[in-house]
C-alpha cells in the first residue's frame, strides 16, 4: 500500500496484532482506510489473495466489529475509523477480562476450605491470552520451562488437538528434567494412534471434570486456565480465550482442586498403534 513506507507498514501490522489481528486481518483492514468501500473481489485482487481467505478474514473483522459488511447484490465491505474499531475491541477485551475476574473470584471462595498456605510475597500476575494456536503455544511454553510437578486437566478433544502441536515435545522435555505431569481427561474417546514417546511414562487418568474447560496447573508457580473449551476440530479458534497468573494462591487452590480429582479418576490403558 503506497501510504505506507516499508518500515511504517510493518510497525502499523505490528501493533494491530497485539489487538488479536493476524496479517491478513490487517492487511484487509488497511487497504479498507485506504481504498475505501470494497467488494471481496476487489480487495482479493489487491492483495492477491484467494477470496475464500478473504471471506473468512472479513467475518472475523466484522464480527469483532472493525469493518461493517452490507448486504446487498454485492457484498461490500467498510473499515470503521481507527479510533471506534478499536474502542470496540478494548470494551470487548474488557469484559472479557471482567467475566474471568468473576470466575477468579467464585472459584477462590469455593476453594479456601481445600487449601490455604501461606502466600508468597511475589507480586502477582494475570495476563489474558487469545486464539487457540496462541493458547497451545503459552500451554507448551509453560510445560517446557516448568520447575515443579504439572497437572494438565481438560477434554479428550482438546487433548487429541494438542497432540497435533508442539506441546508433546514440551512433554517429553519436562519429563528428561524429571518433571511429573498428571494428565486428566473427561473422556475415553480420543485416538492414540502415534502416540508420541513422551507420553510413554505420563499418567493419563479419565474421571468427571467440574465443566468442559481446560487447566494446566504447574505446582506453587503458575496456572492456566480457560472457560467452556469450543468443540471444534480447527487449530485456528479465535474466539477462546485463557487466563494465565502466578498468583501463589490461586495456583495453590488449583493444583489443590487437581489432587482431589485426579483420587476420583481411574487409570487410562493407552493402547500404542
Amino acid at each position: 500500500m503506497g501510504a505506507f513506507g516499508s518500515s511504517e507498514y510493518n510497525e502499523v501490522i505490528s501493533s494491530l496484532s497485539f489487538f488479536g489481528l493476524e496479517k491478513l486481518d490487517s492487511l484487509i483492514y488497511l487497504a479498507l482506510i485506504e481504498l475505501g468501500p470494497c467488494t471481496m473481489s476487489e480487495l482479493a485482487t489487491k492483495l492477491d489473495v484467494d477470496r475464500g481467505r478473504i471471506y473468512r478474514s472479513i467475518e472475523k473483522l466484522d464480527r469483532l466489529r472493525i469493518v461493517v459488511v452490507s448486504n446487498s447484490k454485492v457484498t461490500r465491505c467498510e473499515a470503521l475509523s481507527p479510533e471506534k474499531a478499536f474502542q470496540n475491541l478494548i470494551e470487548e477485551k474488557q469484559q472479557q477480562v471482567n467475566k474471568l475476574r468473576n470466575i477468579l473470584g467464585r472459584l477462590t471462595s469455593e476453594l479456601d476450605p481445600i487449601s490455604r498456605p501461606q502466600e508468597s510475597p511475589q507480586t502477582s500476575n494475570f495476563s489474558i491470552i487469545e486464539g487457540r494456536i496462541n493458547i497451545y503455544t503459552r500451554i507448551g511454553k509453560l510445560i517446557q520451562e516448568a520447575k515443579n510437578d504439572i497437572y494438565i486437566v481438560t477434554t479428550s478433544d482438546d487433548f487429541s488437538r494438542m497432540l497435533h502441536t508442539a506441546i508433546p515435545e514440551k512433554i517429553n522435555i519436562a519429563k528428561n528434567n524429571n518433571i511429573k505431569i498428571k494428565i486428566l481427561l473427561d473422556s475415553e474417546d480420543i485416538n492414540f494412534q502415534k502416540l508420541p514417546k513422551a507420553f510413554d511414562s505420563t499418567k493419563i487418568h479419565v474421571g468427571n471434570l467440574p465443566s468442559k474447560s481446560r487447566m494446566i496447573v504447574e505446582k506453587e508457580k503458575q496456572v492456566i486456565m480457560s472457560g467452556i473449551i469450543k468443540n471444534t476440530p480447527t487449530l485456528n479458534e479465535d474466539s477462546e480465550s485463557i487466563l494465565h497468573s502466578n498468583s501463589y494462591e490461586m495456583t495453590s487452590n488449583m493444583f489443590s482442586l487437581c489432587d482431589q480429582m485426579w483420587k476420583q479418576s481411574t487409570l487410562l490403558t493407552v493402547k500404542k498403534i
